[in-house]
């Protein structure tokens, strides 16, 4: 199949040649070992940008012990269910893999997967997740600017992702559609609960994409209990609010040996809008 990766410098198509991906204009990126390749271009040499091998880690060890396996079911059942012939799928903030391996397994089984793209700025979590999925390429770059050739994906799906909206109307088929994964109203309550004086519950409505329509919801909502003081940080941490959190919040967070919490989400469909005649 074609490649649909185009070159960040010049924008001209990518053509994989061994372990090089290579444009007309003879601009060339390596092929990592693990199978992942760094089209992020920084302006100052040796920037660091995205999650680091740390969180990586400590966001795998918590994602391998199953506490998001029912979502990732739920949305590997969702997009089968959009597909019906084998398509181009990118996961747009893609982190350590663990949905994007598990959806290019799923799709691969059903007959709809023609090429899966894994992107995320962390060259450290591209790395690792394409060291255990074989079936996906994954490219080290921004959602913003995904070095991607328009019009030829046929799903993009984002996960507690940035949902840069006019970019994925640029690399989405016309009949295309986007899988936006976000925090159900209920999502966490009672870690809230624990750690805040007044918790609040999310909003599922300011999730929207301009240029596009909403065209389907789907909720997901279960509890799990927690009994690794490591774990419930770990989940702290991988939320908004480990970045706003005050002084006595962490106290009490660092405190918590174990914990019942619901987990809620939204799936949400977004097609693009037509435009009248």
């Amino acid at each position: 199949m074609e490649s649909m990766l185009c070159c960040p410098n010049c924008g001209q198509p990518l053509k994989k040649d061994g372990r090089t991906f290579c444009c007309p204009k003879r601009h060339s990126f390596d092929i990592a070992a693990a199978g992942y390749c760094n089209l992020l271009l920084s302006s100052r040499s040796g920037d660091k940008v995205g999650d680091d091998k740390q969180m990586v880690a400590a966001r795998r060890r918590f994602l391998d012990r199953g506490y998001y396996q029912p979502l990732a079911d739920a949305v590997c059942e969702r997009v089968s269910s959009i597909l019906s012939k084998p398509s181009v799928v990118i996961d747009a903030g893609c982190g350590e893999g663990y949905y994007t391996r598990q959806l290019a397994e799923r799709l691969d089984t059903d007959g709809l997967l023609a090429q899966m793209i894994g992107i995320d700025i962390s060259k450290s979590a591209t790395q690792y997740a394409a060291k255990r999925d074989a079936r996906t390429q994954y490219i080290t770059a921004s959602t913003y600017q995904m070095p991607i050739a328009p019009h030829r994906a046929d799903l993009v799906v984002s996960l507690f992702a940035p949902t840069p909206a006019q970019e994925f109307s640029r690399v989405l088929c016309p009949d295309g559609a986007v899988l936006c994964v976000v925090p159900g109203e209920m999502h966490l309550w009672e870690l809230k609960c624990a750690v805040y004086d007044t918790p609040y519950r999310n909003r599922e409505d300011k999730h929207r994409l301009d240029g596009f329509v909403l065209d389907d919801c789907m909720h997901v909502e279960y509890t799990v209990t927690i009994d690794r003081a490591e774990d419930i940080r770990t989940l702290f941490a991988m939320t908004p609010y480990s970045h706003r959190t005050p002084a006595e919040g962490k106290r009490r967070l660092e405190a918590l040996e174990s914990l019942t919490v619901t987990l809620s989400f939204a799936l949400l469909t977004f097609r693009p809008k037509q435009e009248s005649v």
